[in-house]
């Protein structure tokens, strides 16, 4: 016997839908935040990915250039493996820069919208005691 059926032969009823909640409307501000924090990891881990790709490809395509003595026992391998290191640290900064500029402001924006409508209502103001209305 199926599985959907009753054991009459008659088939069983479909499963109630659970309700349907509607979805609060995505906020223009919200949209705009996740465009440019994509756009700022998008370039910021491309110049980091393009240095990284090509220093492993030095590395494989032509080692004797890597093991050129620069300075004393320092090699020209050892300098760029320098130079990406302070890559990442100047765009980790920039990063954090940026990101302050142009992300936080909008995202401070749309917590502070949230918590004013998740707050309370505010308490009506308390009565002096002169203005007593008469109690009954």
């Amino acid at each position: 016997m199926h599985p959907m059926s009753h054991q009459d032969g008659w088939p069983a009823e479909p499963a109630p839908r659970p309700p349907f909640v509607p979805q609060p409307p995505v906020e223009p501000d919200l949209e705009s935040l996740r465009g440019s924090s994509r756009r700022l990891d998008r370039g910021l881990i491309t110049a980091n990915a393009v240095c990284f790709l090509f220093l492993v490809f030095l590395a494989g395509a032509a080692p004797g250039l890597l093991a050129t003595e620069i300075i004393g026992r320092i090699n020209l391998g050892l300098l760029l493996c320098c130079a990406l290191g302070v890559l990442a640290f100047l765009t980790s900064t920039g990063y954090d820069l940026r990101s302050g500029r142009s992300c936080d402001p909008v995202a401070a924006r749309i917590r502070d919208r949230h918590r004013e409508a998740a707050a309370p209502p505010a308490a009506p103001a308390p009565r002096r005691a002169g203005h007593r209305r008469a109690q009954w």
